[in-house]
């Protein structure tokens, strides 16, 4: 049996994510297993999922999935190359995955491996490093160090899945990881427009549109188990999870910081934290501190995620690698899976809170933040009944 890893996020789980699980069976046969890679309650692009783990990890098994495990905290809250690295490590600790697909607007595996190439190459470091030092963002910086030593690979850059999947690809290559990349050609929207291409929409068209309280809008594009999980924690008033609902609770905490003290979840030499500062002492919502602070050197992602690792006691150079492995949902063939993990992974695994004893004191210590974390996204939910400590430590995976 052939496993193959997915990073996702699944916010929510869409028919564009359908066809790229159901695309990497057909590329490696019916005897592959799904082991998905998945953010928990905080999402890359430095938000609170619109609906919470478990049950996104249930929508996914119910979908085609085989075994949904959780992205360490540190991972989802960082830049690409953290959240790539911290996913990839975690699939090469399984011990037992052979294969990574990714989705990707080129589709043409050999040219992501040639970019990876071109990346690390001392001059592309170089020009990286003078572009940095000019004031621009770290993103502007690569596409220029690329446009300056490989002008046939920039192209590749200017594509947001392209770029992630040439970070895992980075990240394997670190790792000296055997686990062989596929790439899968996206269909459909482009991440984070509002197109509705091939009735396969991006997730962020059908966050905005369930803000908007027209979430019915979503079941076209959803498969029917994952829109009927995501409706009936609507209909539980459990989502959606939305983050001005914890404006006052947010800038409680933010404004308790001094300059340097913010500096710890920026990082870097380049003022952001002096603007952050700025920005929390004289606006009056999380979306207006980004607003204000947002500029071309500043980019949006990198400020979200800036607040809230401050207000999560996160600092930006907390490792992203996993301490133990966390069990979402489990699918069809999950069991086989968690069967071989027990003799190849290199982490522990939690499949409910009594396995937590079985964690040394350094994991110990990454779960219980991981935990206070999940007990403040549960604050922005409009069910006031999970606005109690310990909700994430009273759940346990979805079987299918």
């Amino acid at each position: 049996m052939k496993v193959c890893g997915i990073i996702s996020e699944y916010n929510p789980f869409h028919n564009g994510h359908l066809y790229h699980i159901k695309q990497t069976v057909s590329t490696l046969g019916d005897d592959t297993a799904i082991v998905c890679i998945m953010s928990g309650n905080y999402v890359q692009r430095g938000d609170l999922a619109i609906y919470e783990k478990y049950s996104r990890a249930k929508a996914a098994v119910q979908s085609g999935a085989d075994l949904v495990l959780e992205l360490p905290l540190s991972a989802c809250l960082s830049s690409a190359e953290g959240f790539a690295f911290g996913s990839v490590y975690l699939l090469e600790k399984l011990g037992c995955v052979t294969h990574l697909s990714f989705g990707s607007e080129h589709g043409d595996i050999s040219d992501i491996l040639k970019a990876c190439s071109v990346l690390d190459d001392e001059n592309f470091k170089n020009e990286l490093k003078r572009g940095l030092k000019s004031g621009i963002s770290y993103a502007c910086a690569i596409q220029k160090a690329v446009s300056i030593t490989n002008s046939d690979i920039s192209k590749l850059l200017s594509s947001p899945n392209n770029t992630l999947g040439i970070s895992y690809c980075m990240a394997l290559k670190r790792l000296s990881s055997s686990i062989k990349p596929i790439t899968i050609t996206r269909k459909g929207a482009g991440h984070d427009t509002q197109s509705t291409l091939h009735n396969m929409p991006s997730a962020s068209f059908l966050r905005d549109i369930t803000a908007k309280s027209s979430y019915s809008e979503c079941k076209a594009f959803m498969p029917k188990p994952s829109f009927d999980e995501f409706e009936s924690e609507i209909k539980k008033n459990k989502a959606p999870v939305l983050i001005e609902n914890i404006n006052s609770a947010l800038l409680s905490h933010l404004r308790r910081f001094s300059k340097d003290e913010l500096n710890l979840y920026c990082g870097g030499s380049d003022g952001l934290n002096n603007r952050l500062f700025d920005a929390i002492q004289t606006q009056k919502s999380f979306k207006s501190i980004c607003d204000y602070a947002q500029t071309r050197r500043y980019p949006l992602a990198r400020i979200r995620r800036s607040l809230l690792r401050a207000w999560l006691d996160l600092p930006v150079d907390l490792k992203v690698t996993a301490d133990y492995a966390r069990v979402l949902a489990i699918g069809k063939n999950g069991r086989n899976i968690l069967k071989q993990m027990k003799n190849t992974c290199s982490v522990p695994v939690i499949t409910k809170p009594s396995a937590e004893n079985i964690l040394c004191d350094e994991a110990l210590k990454t779960l219980k933040r991981d935990n206070l974390a999940d007990d403040l996204y549960y604050l922005a939910m409009s069910n006031t009944d999970m606005h109690i400590s310990g909700n994430n430590i009273r759940k346990s995976p979805f079987v299918l």
